[in-house]
């Protein structure tokens, strides 16, 4: 339940009208990473700094080519689905996830084994670097669907 509620906030904060409006918008056409790769495209920028900030192999090669998909969201659901579920007890403790405005989010668990199992589950997005993924996800997403999203609610 706890879990759950943080996510909640979370997607609120990054969805309120305050904090999109403290990210620049996209302009830059290329950026260097620390480690040398370049980003080109007007997300270089962000994707540069998000590049910079992962903890992974594997999630820096979901975002080596400068673009975020819903195949790269997809990968990212496997890698987080596999470590919670090698964690689980039972069928109940399987995880299921919500798609928003271009991020996933783990579906907070309820019942017997919630406490645990959305702890679980936050130490696995934490480890695949699941939520810096769909901070930059969420990003693009804002800024290429500016239309679709829920900044006026």
């Amino acid at each position: 339940m706890i879990f759950g509620v943080a996510v909640a906030c979370l997607m609120c904060v990054a969805c309120g009208s305050g904090h999109q409006n403290a990210t620049p918008a996209p302009s830059q056409s290329t950026a260097k990473a620390e480690n040398g790769h370049v980003f080109k495209g007007p997300y270089a920028r962000k994707f540069a700094d998000t590049y910079n900030s992962l903890q992974t192999g594997f999630a820096r090669g979901l975002i080596e080519d400068g673009k975020i998909s819903e195949k790269d969201i997809n990968a990212l659901e496997f890698k987080v689905e596999g470590c919670v579920d090698a964690q689980a007890q039972s069928e109940d403790d399987f995880i299921t996830f919500i798609w928003e405005e271009g991020t996933t989010t783990p579906t907070p668990y309820h019942g017997a084994n919630a406490k645990r199992m959305n702890k679980i589950a936050k130490q696995c997005m934490e480890r695949y670097d699941g939520y810096k993924i769909n901070d930059l996800s969420h990003y693009v997403y804002v800024h290429e669907h500016p239309d679709d999203n829920d900044q006026s609610k």
